[in-house]
């Protein structure tokens, strides 16, 4: 008996050192990896943290710091991007647990300084609900709340919005029905949890958060790259070409503000598995944690879509995975977290480089890969006898991401939309056609996915809408919008003739009649151009020189046009020459005012 229990027991250390041993073999050949992929991309480091079956792993690659040749550590302080939003995500629904706040809350009591333009406040005014779930119907930001170095880390949060309210604050879409990402969402949550809790959000947070989940190497406080090289210290940030960045502090910070390591992270994973428990107490109420990715009453939600954003994290189907996931970015730093709730399984990582031609979805693949998540077969196509040619045409964004470039969107982020045979065609204008499977119920499979992917559904004004959840067009006439590309080829063409015919009449003989102001405009531009060029790029939010420049020579092209053309028109048109500069003229003072009408011109940065 004795000898049998013997070789239990070392048949079980065998079994169990063989599972090590093979855990320890993947666990190497991530990191070679990964480290690999890092200089493929040529990015600077990488930090991440993995968190399976119980266990959790942290790695790290790169350099923390390439002037002090400091390796990046596997506890390394990073910044996060957007990732934040997750981590506050949970604050504000620990005080709906605590009562203090429901999702239904009505936002406009707890910000009564804050003057919304709602036009449906009757029928839906904006709720906490919508705030975490992206779907106020606010805009994404504007430059001066991200590119301005005005902004300190103790500044009051309502100083994000104190110019211009009544344009910061208009809803572009009804509260609750589309998804539209906004930073400016999470820094009114911001505001809210100061005002329930009558303290700044950071140390609420930090105390009533991160302290409980023992995240104590975390903080949502401004933090900046230190002299000293420890453990601890925070990475530096960098751009494409490994062009080093400091931390910035923004106005709108709840939204991206948070300073973690991956073993921290691990532990926030951790807890976001659960079921909202920290030993026998109730920290986040369940049917709160069911909803961290469940998209609440959209309308691509109402038309069958189960993909989009839910209180904290969006739906993801990716590399025959589906998970909760948000992507992160901020000023020299890129982050991801995904994690898998049915296999108690997920990812994090940070890289010091902020590079938009990096190809990072290629460390998704890998961490996807190494949590060997259970296959997901992809759901079946549907045959579909009579197809709705309706769906055929040209879609634009609705809503884009920046309300300020709405028209540039317009122009140049359109979609054509074509029935091939059981396919849907996405033809967009920058990027390559994808093709969509029809599985019936106006529901449609990307390539690559493994679930619904995209739904097309109709309002009550019968606009056709496609969406994948997160990113919404809708059908528009392609005679609409083929005019105003003929209105913006005319005007830039117009402006392109003045400025050659300026340059000649330089040269000859007539150089010293009635001057060209017109050209003169159009060479003035060259001094905010110089401005901007002698700045950072972090002042583009700025009222300096360079804005003020730009506001004021752009002001006055409407007007030398219009002064040019009037005089142009006075004069005798049989000189062919003298008929074709005055249509140059005409050409670029129409698109002019086209550009006013869509209130992109002139363009306005600080407000």
């Amino acid at each position: 008996m004795q000898v049998k229990s013997l070789l239990q027991i070392i048949l079980f250390s065998f079994t169990l050192c063989a599972i090590n041993l093979v855990y320890a073999n993947e666990t190497k050949e991530l990191e070679q990896h990964v480290a690999t992929t890092l200089i493929e991309e040529n990015l600077v480091g990488i930090t991440w943290s993995i968190v399976s079956d119980n266990k959790h792993n942290s790695g790290s690659a790169g350099m923390a710091d390439i002037a002090k040749q400091q390796p990046m550590g596997k506890s390394q302080n990073v910044r996060v991007g957007s990732v934040t939003k997750t981590v506050l995500a949970m604050g504000v629904l620990r005080l709906i647990s605590e009562d203090k706040l429901t999702l239904d809350s009505e936002v406009t009591p707890y910000l009564p300084n804050l003057s919304f333009n709602n036009p449906w406040v009757n029928e839906a005014p904006i709720r906490i609900r919508h705030l975490l779930e992206h779907t106020a119907g606010l805009d994404n930001i504007k430059m001066r709340q991200l590119l301005n170095p005005t902004s300190t880390p103790s500044a009051p949060l309502n100083h994000a919005f104190s110019q211009n309210q009544k344009s910061l604050l208009t809803l572009r879409t009804k509260p609750g029905t589309h998804y539209a990402y906004s930073n400016m969402g999470y820094a009114l949550l911001g505001m809210v949890i100061e005002k329930v809790t009558q303290q700044r959000y950071e140390t609420y947070l930090d105390d009533h958060l991160l302290s409980v989940l023992e995240m104590h190497d975390s903080t949502f406080e401004f933090t900046s790259q230190s002299e000293q090289n420890t453990p601890h210290s925070l990475a530096m940030g960098y751009h494409e070409n490994k062009v080093a960045q400091h931390s910035v502090p923004i106005s709108l910070r709840p939204a991206e503000q948070f300073t973690t390591t991956a073993p921290d992270m691990a532990k926030f994973m951790a807890f976001v598995l659960g079921d909202g428990t920290i030993g026998d107490d109730v920290f986040i109420k369940a049917d709160l944690m069911a909803m961290l990715a469940m998209p609440h009453n959209t309308d691509a939600k109402n038309a069958g879509l189960l993909m989009g954003h839910g209180l904290a994290f969006a739906v993801r189907d990716r590399h025959g995975a589906v998970g909760m996931c948000h992507p992160g970015q901020t000023f020299g730093f890129t982050a991801y977290i995904c994690l898998y709730p049915k296999e108690k399984k997920g990812f994090f990582y940070s890289i010091n480089t902020d590079d938009e031609s990096a190809d990072t979805e290629r460390f998704n693949a890998l961490f996807i890969q190494h949590l060997n998540l259970l296959p997901i077969p992809p759901l079946p196509s549907a045959h579909i006898d009579n197809q709705n040619k309706q769906i055929d045409g040209l879609y634009v964004l609705a809503p884009n991401g920046l309300a300020e470039f709405a028209f540039v969107d317009m122009l140049f982020h359109f979609m054509w939309v074509e029935h091939s045979q059981q396919h849907l065609v996405l033809n967009p204008l920058q990027s390559s056609a994808k093709h969509l499977t029809a599985l019936g119920n106006n529901l449609y499979r990307q390539a690559g996915r493994t679930q619904a992917s995209h739904v097309i559904y109709t309002n009550e004004k019968q606009e056709v809408f496609i969406t994948n959840g997160l990113k919404t067009y809708k059908k528009v006439s392609i005679t609409k919008l083929g005019l105003y590309w003929l209105s913006m080829l005319a005007g830039l063409l117009g402006l392109v003739s003045i400025f050659i015919v300026g340059v000649i009449k330089l040269f000859t003989p007539s150089r010293f009649s009635r001057p060209n102001w017109s050209f003169i405009n159009l060479l003035l531009f060259t001094v905010p151009a110089y401005f901007f060029s002698e700045q950072s790029f972090i002042e583009f939010g700025l009222l300096n020189s360079a804005s003020i420049s730009l506001i004021v020579i752009a002001t006055l092209l409407p007007m030398t046009l219009g002064y040019s053309l009037f005089y142009q028109l006075k004069q005798s048109q049989d000189n062919y020459r003298e008929k074709m500069y005055t249509l140059a003229l005409a050409s670029a003072l129409q698109f002019c005012v086209i550009l006013i009408w869509w209130k992109q011109y002139p363009l306005i940065f600080w407000i």
